[in-house]
């Protein structure tokens, strides 16, 4: 069992979705899969995260949403800009 203490607080909709919105808003471009029993996540058409774990899984997406999900609005739009003139 993982306890996702920030979720709510900081994730849009307070769900793990939302962490993955929040990364493909900077061109992540994130989809999660069942491949068998295994969860692979994947960026693009590269696979990042192959496992049976339903709590690495999440636990994966939440580091990587929170990274962005407590940045200041201001900043992460900013990043967003940026990204989207490369």
């Amino acid at each position: 069992m993982i306890d996702l203490l920030m979720l709510e607080k900081y994730f849009p909709g307070g769900s793990l979705e939302g962490g993955i919105e929040l990364a493909n808003r900077l061109d992540w471009g994130l989809t999660v899969q069942m491949a068998g029993l295994e969860y692979v996540i994947s960026s693009g058409d590269e696979p990042i995260l192959r496992t049976e774990s339903k709590d690495a899984l999440q636990t994966f997406i939440y580091g990587l949403g929170l990274a962005y999900a407590v940045l200041p609005e201001d900043l992460f739009i900013g990043l967003e800009a940026a990204l989207e003139k490369l």
